[in-house]
Order: structure tokens, then C-alpha cells, then sequence
């Protein structure tokens, strides 16, 4: 008896399952879209029960006659396996909006679930589908109606449109050409684009599309392009890594472990400074920190007793070469309108004079100093006063005013350009700063990164001129060379140094 009504319930479901198909050919998009919702809904809830009404009535069939038709005990074999009993299980699929990127994992996900379930009738599975698409992916099937022989011809629309392999091959391409820049050495900013570009370079290379394969692979197309979303920082100290190696380290692959080297560089220096846990707790300090940091006391360790202090030479940003813009002698030659012109031109704060930041947001707090001046500005926007000549600082003048500011929290030091060398041969031109009263020297972590530098760490605590004595701190120490700027660039004519790494943004605890 249940199973002649399984049988008539399962006609009069394949009737209104037609008829159903037939109504929503004439409903608009939006209407047909929750049509096909909650008939979905309502072909589930049917087959759920129907799995139910099945699974009691197959034991039954499988004992097949009874004992009373002569049966005995030891012939009664199961010869059937058992099948699915019970709910379907919950379908949480993405839904799917046309973007080429999105199609691969969506169609695994599809696959899984609906299009490999052999349980589910083609019909089923084409609601679904339709179910769990939106946007131009619908609109590529939404007009086909919804019966057992149109799945196929649509599962065959989709995957000609969105998952062909050249165009979703194109498609990466297209993100890593896309990929947002950076423009700041910051942890956050590096990570986010390398996790980018490798992200897609690794998609592509699933697809047998590997970027650097071949004799001639078409990462290298890639690589110009790619590496100037990196702060220009970055790219110059790559350059100066690779500009003396062989010629085989000089390639995409290569560069992004270079890129995710700066950026773990740029992580808290190390478990004992200041640093670290104001990272952990979100961030960077914020100006009121700052300033109660002065008023504590807080000196930097360097500015007393760093006998060697390195830094990679920045760029100017008005003629690219290796000084700062103080250093710029096509900027101390202009006037100071096209001083102004030249810095709202090319973004420099008018408080330091470098970019990256905007003036409100500069952490100089020193005034000009120029003639009693009490402004903001930086000394080479001094503006001219009347009766004098309308040229502002030149170069000595505005030497000297750098080096009384300074000099005001407690003299100022000698310093000398010289080029770095480490031992695979990078070199690079630093900045070299010296102290007769300190008893060790230093080098910027940064630096001996890209000089490739290596050692042991150390336990050290510092005390500078004043008599503080700032907090234990653990750092390598590292052994490079130092020679001439306009050498030779062998380093068999420079001097050996020993040094400690030290971060860039050191400060020392004054208790």
C-alpha cells in the first residue's frame, strides 16, 4: 500500500514540477529568482520525505517472501545495499556572479555537492544551479527552462563563459596588472601586495600555467611592471643587492622573497623593545603617546652613543639622485616660489621636506629658526622678507641652521658617505655617523639585511651621556666592510667593521 502511494505521489510531483517550470517562464527576472527559491525549497522537503518513505519500505523488500509462504530462516540473504537514508544534507554553496576568478572555486564546490550526487535528477540539480547564481551568470541561463535535459546545455554556457583556462588565465593576469601599490615601507602595505601577486602567480601555476617555467618564462614580461608597485625604497635596495650577483638571482620569484624579507623586517625589532608591544596593541603610537614619551624623558640610544650609524641613501624627489632634498642642488638653486611649487608638485611636507606623509601629519615639531623665525616650515621655505633679497637660504646657510637644530638636545656629530660591503659582494652606499664617546658600533637591521649580514645575538644595555640606562635588549652582531664611495667597489680595498643591528625607530627607556 506506502508503496503504490509513493508511486502516485511521485507522478502528481513530476506534474507540478513540470507546471512549475511553465509559470516561471512568464514571471520577470526578479519574481523568477524567488520562484526558483523556494521551489527548491519545496523539491528538497519532497525528497527528504521520499528518502524517508524509501528506507521503510526497503527492508521489507529486502527479506523478500515470508516464512509463512515456506521460507526458513537460513535462506533469508540481503542482497541489496543499503542506500542514503534520511535528510539531504545542507547545501551552503557561494553563490556565483559572473567574475571569472570566483568560477573555479565555485564549480569545485558545485561539483561536490549537487553536480556529482547521483541521487538528485538533472532537474533538481538545474534549480540549484539557478539558486546560487547571480548577476551575469544568471542572466546567461535564467532563460532556459528548467527541465532534466537543459542542465547539461546550461552547466556547458557557464563553463564556456566563465571557465575556460585562457580566459581565466587572462583574468590573473589582469589582478596582477590591477594589484594595488605601495608606496610606503610599512609591514602591512608590503605583506598585502606579496600576498597579492604571489596569490595569482600560485593560481596560474595550478592551472599548468607555471610563470617561471621555460627557458625564456613570462614572469620576466612580468617583472617590470610588478616591482614598481613596491615603494621605491624597496626597488633600489633590490637593485643594489642583485646589481653585483649573478645575473640567475635577479628574477620574479627572487624578488618577492626579497619583498617578504623587508616586510618581516619591518615586524617589532625584537621581543624586548617598546616597539613590539605597541604593534601588538594595534599599531603605531599615536601624537599624544608621543608626547608623553618626551615628557618621560625618552632619548634616542643613537644620538649619544652610536659610534656607526648606516642608512640606505633615499631618492629626491625632484631629480631622483642619491641625497636628500637638502642635498638637492637643482632645489637650493630655484627661489622660493618654485621651491613652494616644487614641493606641492611632488608632495613633500614643508615641515622635513620628505614625502610620504602630509604636513599635519609630520612629527617634526621644530620651527624654522631663520631670523627668529617661529614657523612650522622648513628652512629652505623660508619665505623672503621685505628689504632683503628675495632669496631664501642658501645651501651654507641652511647647513649651518640643520646642524644648530640639530645640535639642541646636546651637540651634533661627524658624519662621512662611505659604501658598505657584505660577504656575498652587496654593497651599497650609507651614511656613516661618529662617536668619540661610545664604545661599540651600530648598524640599521635594515641595512644589514640587504647587505645579507649575519651572527650571534648578544645581550646589551646602554647608557647614554646623561647617565640613563635604558632597558636589556637582545641584538646580532654582524661583521661587514667599509670603503670608499668612489672605490674601486672590491671590497678587498675597504676595512672590516664589527657592529651591532640595531631597528631604525630605536629609543631607549630612561626608567
Amino acid at each position: 500500500l506506502l508503496g503504490g502511494q509513493l508511486e502516485l505521489t511521485e507522478a502528481l510531483f513530476r506534474e507540478t514540477d513540470a507546471l512549475q517550470a511553465e509559470w516561471e517562464q512568464d514571471l520577470e527576472a526578479g519574481e523568477r529568482k524567488a520562484a526558483i527559491e523556494d521551489w527548491a525549497k519545496s523539491r528538497r522537503r519532497f525528497l527528504e520525505a521520499r528518502a524517508r518513505a524509501q528506507g521503510r519500505l526497503r527492508p521489507k523488500q529486502l527479506n523478500g517472501p515470508s516464512c509463512s509462504e515456506g521460507c526458513t530462516g537460513g535462506n533469508l540473504r540481503q542482497t541489496a545495499a543499503p542506500a542514503r537514508i534520511g535528510k539531504l544534507p545542507e547545501l551552503t554553496l557561494p553563490q556565483f556572479d559572473g567574475e571569472v576568478l570566483k568560477f573555479p572555486t565555485f564549480w569545485a564546490q558545485f561539483e561536490a555537492s549537487v553536480h556529482a550526487d547521483t541521487e538528485l535528477d538533472d532537474a533538481t540539480k538545474f534549480a540549484y544551479l539557478l539558486s546560487n547564481t547571480t548577476g551575469r551568470a544568471l542572466g546567461a541561463i535564467a532563460g532556459i527552462p528548467i527541465t532534466a535535459a537543459n542542465y547539461p546545455q546550461a552547466v556547458d554556457i557557464l563553463q564556456k563563459r566563465f571557465g575556460r583556462p585562457k580566459i581565466v588565465a587572462r583574468a590573473h593576469l589582469l589582478a596582477l596588472w590591477k594589484a594595488p601599490e605601495c608606496r610606503e615601507m610599512t609591514r602591512q602595505g608590503i605583506q598585502t601586495l606579496v600576498d597579492e601577486i604571489t596569490k595569482q602567480l600560485r593560481c596560474l601555476a595550478a592551472m599548468g600555467k607555471d610563470p617561471h617555467a621555460g627557458e625564456l618564462p613570462w614572469s620576466e614580461a612580468l617583472m617590470p611592471g610588478l616591482k614598481e608597485k613596491f615603494p621605491r625604497k624597496l626597488q633600489r635596495a633590490w637593485d643594489l643587492k642583485v646589481g653585483s650577483g649573478p645575473e640567475s638571482e635577479d628574477n620574479l620569484e627572487k624578488f618577492l622573497e626579497f619583498a617578504q624579507l623587508q616586510a618581516d623586517s619591518l615586524s617589532p625589532p625584537d621581543e624586548f623593545s617598546p616597539e613590539a608591544s605597541r604593534e601588538e596593541k594595534g599599531g603605531e603610537a599615536t601624537r599624544k603617546e608621543l608626547k608623553n614619551a618626551r615628557k618621560k624623558g625618552r632619548d634616542r640610544v643613537t644620538s649619544s652613543a652610536a659610534a656607526l650609524v648606516t642608512s640606505v641613501q633615499r631618492v629626491c624627489p625632484f631629480c631622483e639622485g642619491d641625497h636628500d632634498v637638502t642635498g638637492c642642488q637643482r632645489f637650493l638653486d630655484a627661489g622660493y616660489s618654485a621651491r613652494m611649487r616644487m614641493s606641492r608638485e611632488k608632495g613633500v611636507c614643508y615641515k622635513c621636506l620628505k614625502t610620504g606623509h602630509r604636513a599635519r601629519e609630520c612629527r617634526t615639531s621644530r620651527s624654522c629658526g631663520v631670523d627668529g623665525c617661529r614657523q612650522p616650515h622648513h628652512q629652505l621655505l623660508h619665505p623672503p622678507s621685505t628689504g632683503k633679497p628675495s632669496r631664501p637660504p642658501g645651501p651654507d646657510q641652511a647647513h649651518q641652521s640643520l646642524l644648530a637644530a640639530r645640535s639642541e638636545p646636546g651637540g651634533c656629530l661627524q658624519t662621512v658617505r662611505a659604501r658598505a660591503y657584505g660577504p656575498d659582494g652587496n654593497h651599497v652606499v650609507v651614511n656613516c655617523l661618529f662617536d668619540t664617546g661610545a664604545e661599540v658600533s651600530f648598524i640599521r637591521k635594515d641595512v644589514a639585511e640587504v647587505l645579507g649580514l649575519t651572527g650571534s645575538h648578544e645581550r646589551c644595555r646602554f647608557a647614554t651621556l646623561g647617565g640613563r640606562v635604558g632597558p636589556e635588549r637582545k641584538w646580532r652582531r654582524v661583521e661587514f666592510r667599509l670603503g670608499a664611495v668612489g672605490g674601486s667597489g672590491q671590497a678587498e680595498t675597504s676595512t672590516p667593521v664589527q657592529a651591532l643591528a640595531i631597528p631604525q625607530n630605536l629609543r631607549g627607556d630612561s626608567g
